[in-house]
């Protein structure tokens, strides 16, 4: 029985190098008790043959199939599902992860009986190069959700538990684009909490563009997350005015989206 469970979802990436170099960061961990569980979410393109391929070098990896895209909710619960670890890290398939990443993790949470799960300051990537860092709060509070999501969602490992207790990944359609910011606040309403490892754990591929691919409807998605979660939490009506924010994001222009994150990342 492994100790750790890995879980990722993989969708139309078959022909991308980032596959290959995300599921080689994660067979290459000094850290070896886990198993590696991969959904290919309904992929339309070779992703199912790549998989099996590269199955074929670690008998630490898991494959499952939907027949259709549902999204990655459902793919994560799929792992979720068949996982027999007592801690669950998860992965994207376009991200790298530093070889100590998983030892230096399950460290923290065992020395830390109080932390849920734990995430890491993360490099970030567009094509293949790193353009800034993301430093992120050491243990985040409620009110550090407000702006933004104080976790990456890729560079978490959690105690198996507390993802069973909450019932996994929402697939409610208002958290669609939005699974792990609605995941990581009923975790708190839960009277969970959750660290970030001041070291740069994780190189996690950004989008070229300032508003990446999100959608409006995507955007409205996190509002109606924004709105249930806060109030579970009792920070509305105090909290409105971030409850909106990704539509006021949303229809900035571009420009100046742009400029306002490089400020943060200090270019």
């Amino acid at each position: 029985m492994p100790k750790l469970s890995v879980i990722m979802g993989a969708y139309n990436c078959g022909s991308s190098p980032l596959l290959h170099g995300a599921i080689s960061s994660i067979l290459t961990q000094t850290y070896r008790d886990f198993e590696f569980i991969i959904c290919d979410d309904g992929s339309s393109d070779c992703t199912w043959n790549a998989l099996l391929e590269i199955q074929k070098q670690d008998s630490r990896i898991v494959l499952l199939r939907n027949e259709t895209n549902c999204g990655l909710a459902h793919a994560l619960n799929c792992c979720l599902s068949v996982s027999k670890g007592d801690y669950i890290a998860r992965m994207d398939d376009d991200d790298y992860a530093h070889p100590q990443r998983f030892a230096t993790q399950m460290e923290y949470l065992q020395e830390n009986p109080d932390i849920a799960f734990v995430g890491c300051n993360v490099n970030l990537v567009q094509s293949k190069v790193v353009v800034g860092i993301r430093t992120l709060p050491e243990v985040p509070e409620v009110k550090d959700f407000y702006i933004t999501q104080p976790f990456i969602h890729p560079s978490l490992l959690f105690r198996r538990k507390i993802l069973d207790d909450v019932g996994g990944y929402s697939e409610e359609k208002y958290a669609t684009f939005c699974e792990d910011y609605d995941l990581l606040l009923r975790l708190y309403t839960d009277g969970c909490v959750g660290a970030n490892l001041q070291e740069n754990l994780l190189d996690y591929s950004i989008p070229m563009t300032a508003k990446g691919s999100r959608k409006m409807r995507h955007r409205w998605n996190e509002t109606v997350t924004r709105f249930h979660r806060f109030g579970k939490l009792k920070k509305l009506p105090q909290a409105l005015p971030y409850v909106v924010k990704p539509l006021v994001v949303g229809l900035l222009p571009e420009g100046l989206l742009k400029r306002i994150k490089n400020h943060r990342l200090g270019g």
